[in-house]
């Protein structure tokens, strides 16, 4: 399971919490330049919230409408306007929660800046806590709808989804779930990769290949390789798989592990931006793999 703390951001953060794997988001929710999968994660988290009062109860109706209705309306003067008023209505009414995911989404999506004083706690005098819990089968299905969205085949969208939320299950904050939107879903949108390509294996031997993953996805395409390396080592005793023209595939760890599970010894890497520089540099040159 994971608890959700709503604060004013709409960024995912998580923290690794035990074994069987539970964790934290904090600042949850992409929904900027987010297709209708995404609106509908929204909605069916923020259901769960049940707001304080029959007045507050039917703005926030309305403003749950605005968002289910509109997965653009951040691009629309008219919804952005709407959504602002009764947000601030919503605000003022007594007793609104003031960690209310809504808020947030108003900050990072429509660009509408409220502020609720948090409520004390009659007993404690301290913010009372209302967390919402999210399990990791829920949010790797939410990813793999969003694939799915994107026109990833059903194989390519579980595969995708399943190496994603791997990362959350081991505490790798920065590749799982925050990843989807920033790297993957804007980065379908802007073209820079394909969400289905074919994969081609180029040049190919008992021990060796040379794979072209034509700018599909590096998630489903990583996958491919290593199995593909696998079945070499089983009958060869070795395999090695290289890939041109990929994409970013999540963290290496998840690959070496397949290799692992099927009884071999896996290794992995990959290129990466120059983001490091070397010892005594100044200059980044260096990627982080």
């Amino acid at each position: 399971r994971n608890t959700i703390e709503h604060n004013t951001h709409l960024t995912s953060h998580f923290q690794f919490k035990e074994k069987h794997p539970t964790s934290c988001i904090e600042n949850n929710y992409y929904c900027s330049h987010m297709r209708f999968s995404f609106a509908i994660f929204a909605l069916s988290c923020l259901s769960l919230t049940q707001a304080s009062s029959p007045t507050s109860s039917l703005l926030r109706d309305d403003l749950l409408g605005l968002i289910g209705k509109n997965p653009s309306g951040h691009k629309d003067g008219n919804v952005i306007n709407e959504f602002s008023s009764k947000l601030k209505a919503y605000a003022e009414t007594p007793g609104v929660d003031s960690s209310d995911v809504l808020f947030a989404i108003g900050s990072s999506v429509f660009g509408v800046d409220v502020t609720v004083p948090k409520a004390e706690s009659a007993q404690t005098g301290e913010d009372e806590e209302k967390p919402v819990i999210v399990d990791f089968d829920y949010m790797k299905q939410f990813m793999k709808d969003v694939f799915l969205s994107y026109g990833c085949t059903e194989d390519q969208a579980e595969i995708s989804s399943e190496v994603l939320i791997e990362a959350d299950k081991r505490g790798i904050d920065s590749h799982g779930l925050g990843r989807l939107k920033p790297i993957y879903c804007d980065r379908i949108d802007k073209g820079i990769l394909w969400s289905n390509k074919p994969i081609t294996i180029i040049k190919e031997t008992e021990t060796t290949a040379l794979v072209d993953g034509n700018l599909g996805l590096g998630l489903y395409i990583g996958p491919y390789c290593m199995n593909l390396a696998i079945q070499k080592a089983k009958k060869y005793g070795v395999g090695f798989v290289a890939v041109q023209r990929s994409t970013h595939y999540g963290i290496a760890g998840y690959y070496a592990s397949m290799a692992a599970e099927a009884g071999c010894v896996g290794l992995c890497g990959t290129n990466a931006r120059p983001s490091i520089a070397p010892t005594f540099g100044v200059e980044p040159m260096l990627g982080t793999f």
